[in-house]
């Protein structure tokens, strides 16, 4: 649900987690909010394409999205 005094977005609901697995890939693989949100491109992509599909489809996300290595691979190029 996030942490509004830490200023932590929920990641439930969130339409970075509910769109475009694209925009959630780069997220994670660059970062956010001048490294409020750290990178994480030591994470191999099936380890990463794992991570965002099980957020795309737990807590209140129900996208049915499934992320694939490839999808990460392609996104690092």
């Amino acid at each position: 649900k996030g942490n509004p005094a830490a200023k932590i977005k929920a990641l439930d609901g969130s339409a970075l987690v509910l769109n475009d697995p694209l925009n959630q890939i780069k997220t994670l693989l660059n970062g956010a909010a001048n490294g409020a949100m750290p990178a994480w491109k030591q994470l191999s992509d099936t380890e990463l394409a794992a991570v965002i599909t099980f957020t795309k489809n737990h807590w209140g996300n129900k996208t049915g999205q499934v992320v694939q290595p490839s999808e990460v691979a392609a996104a690092r190029k």
